[in-house]
Formats: C-alpha cells, sequence, structure tokens
C-alpha cells in the first residue's frame, strides 16, 4: 500500500564540498567494473558502476526513465533494496528515503496552492528557479517509519533525482582521498644487508598500518550526498623475480632468529619460499588488493582496487667456514 502524509516544511540546504563537480548533465558511460592501476603509482583510477541519469532529450526535466550501469550501486530504503527509479512514483531519494517525481505541468507562479507545499518560501524569496515535486513514501511491511510525504516545492533537485549524484563517484573520490599504498614489504634476509645465499629460505610480510593494511576511512561530499568508504587489503600476491609468485594469507608472519632455515609455512600464516637457486640481484614485487565498502545517499557497494611496492635482495654463494 502507499501512503502520502504532508508535512512541516522541509528545509534543505545544498554544499558543495571542495572536490570535483559531480554534474547532472547527460550522462556518459563509465568503464566497466575494476581497476587501473600502473605499477608503484600510489593513486590510481577506480571504476565502479553505479545508477547514471536518464538519457534526455532537449527539454526533458528529468522525467524520463534512467539508463542503468553495473551492479555496485543500490537503493536502500529501511536497509531493504529498492529500485533507484520507478516509472510509477519517479526517482528515490536518500533525503527522506522516498520517491519524487515532478509535478507535471508545474502550478503557475500565482497559483494560491502554491503556499501549500512543504518548503515553499512564504518570505518573498525568489521562486522563479524552483520546482514542484510529488512524494510518495511506499509502506515496508513490518517496519514503522515517519513518512514524508505530499508536494514539495525545492529549489533544487533532492539527492538522487535524476541519476545524480554519482554516488558511485563519490565513492571513487573517497577511495583517492585515503592515498592507499602498497605493501610496507617485510623481507628477510633484508634489503640493506649483504643479502642472502643460494638454497636459503625467502621470508615476506605486509608491515601494518592504516595506508598499508588498513583499515582507513575517507568521506566525500556533493550536491548534499556524502559517501563514506572503508578499505582493507584483502590479500597480496609476491612475485620474486625468478619466475615464483605465491599468494599467501595476510598479512605473512615477520621472520624471526628462532625459524632458523626453516621454509615458510603457509598453513601458519608464513609467507615466502624455500629460496633461490642461483645468485643474482632480484626485485620482489608485492600487489595488494584492497576491498571497499562504501555507503551513502541511500546506497551502498563495494569496489576493489590494488597497488604495487617492490624492493630488491642479492643473493650470493653460501660461505663455508674456513674458505
Amino acid at each position: 500500500m502507499l501512503r502520502s502524509i504532508a508535512a512541516a516544511a522541509l528545509s534543505f540546504t545544498v554544499v558543495l564540498a571542495a572536490c570535483p563537480t559531480v554534474a547532472w548533465a547527460t550522462p556518459t558511460t563509465p568503464p566497466g567494473s575494476g581497476v587501473d592501476c600502473p605499477p608503484l603509482q600510489p593513486d590510481c583510477n577506480v571504476h565502479t558502476g553505479g545508477t547514471e541519469p536518464p538519457s534526455r532529450s532537449p527539454g526533458d526535466t528529468g522525467g524520463g526513465k534512467p539508463t542503468q550501469t553495473g551492479t555496485q550501486a543500490k537503493c536502500l530504503m529501511g536497509g531493504s533494496e529498492v529500485p533507484c527509479y520507478r516509472d510509477d512514483l519517479g526517482w528515490f531519494s536518500s533525503l527522506n528515503e522516498c520517491y519524487w517525481r515532478l509535478m507535471e505541468p508545474q502550478p503557475s507562479a500565482d497559483d494560491p496552492m502554491n503556499k501549500l507545499a512543504n518548503g515553499y518560501p512564504t518570505d518573498g524569496s525568489d521562486t522563479s528557479k524552483g520546482k514542484f515535486y510529488r512524494v510518495t513514501c511506499p509502506d515496508i511491511p513490518g517496519q514503522n517509519r515517519v513518512l514524508l510525504g505530499g508536494d514539495f516545492w525545492r529549489a533544487s533537485p533532492p539527492p538522487g533525482f535524476g541519476g545524480g549524484p554519482d554516488v558511485a563517484a563519490l565513492a571513487q573520490q573517497a577511495v583517492t582521498k585515503m592515498r592507499l599504498e602498497g605493501a610496507n614489504v617485510g623481507i628477510a634476509p633484508k634489503p640493506d644487508s649483504k643479502g642472502g645465499s643460494v638454497g636459503l629460505p625467502v621470508w615476506v610480510w605486509n608491515g601494518k598500518g592504516a595506508r598499508t593494511t588498513g583499515p582507513t576511512s575517507a568521506s566525500a561530499t556533493a550536491l548534499g550526498v556524502t559517501v563514506t568508504a572503508t578499505a582493507h587489503v584483502q590479500s597480496v600476491a609476491w612475485n620474486f623475480g625468478n619466475g615464483t609468485s605465491v599468494a599467501c594469507a595476510f598479512p605473512g608472519v615477520p621472520y624471526a632468529a628462532a625459524y632458523g632455515t626453516s621454509v615458510p609455512a603457509a598453513d601458519s600464516g608464513q609467507c615466502g619460499f624455500a629460496g633461490y637457486a642461483r645468485t643474482g640481484t632480484y626485485t620482489v614485487t608485492a600487489t595488494s588488493t584492497w576491498a571497499v565498502h562504501w555507503v551513502g545517499g541511500g546506497q551502498q557497494g563495494d569496489l576493489t582496487t590494488t597497488r604495487t611496492s617492490q624492493v630488491q635482495i642479492r643473493i650470493g654463494e653460501v660461505q663455508v667456514v674456513g674458505q
């Protein structure tokens, strides 16, 4: 059952944060879900699907049906997923977890009924750029919600109307603010020592930190909507520069003298391999996969991004006492 309840005037201030503008204009199709991070670059473009604004013809004010791209973004009403757009109700907004549709036609400027709309200014303010909306709040079985519906006037579209702002893009901005890094590589033998020896095991691990292992969080805001993203390292893949690659339980166990020349045991959370067969200098590369969960604007989603770091170690011959 649908019910609409007129309520007191809704005051709402749109604040633009100091971050790149998220546009409401004609949409472009974003890249597919995933990441594109050059090696050793601390920041990169993170791509995720989301709700895109609809394609509009000239003069269309936003009532058209949206084009959905990706599956990462979700609209949530009382914790339950709902369509971000409904033909019969319009656009879902996190402002009050209800659906907003432009009134068609718009009431004339001298219509005395205007003053009855929630949010309509009665102090003589300029109303020429504002719009009237019909707001409908669907019931959710088993939940007692304070519903705010009826006719509304707003100087700007509510969050989510017309598919914008793009909350997935805000999530990307939040990820950029985190300045995520690759692994803080711990390795035995140490890179700054005389090096290791042929046939002796190599141990690796990721030093813990907010920007190397997480968890860490950041937020981004545009058009009155704030998205908060939280990231943590999900896994680290190690390449030892000799054709050997391993993926171990994260984050690995730091080497201790008590381990002697034992080979790291993956089932104990240790990471590494049995050792190099030839002398030389090798580049060890660690690729961290970060899992990011974001929430905001009545939506939530998940994405992954990678960061890479490297160290070099020198491997020599085993030294025998007396030689």
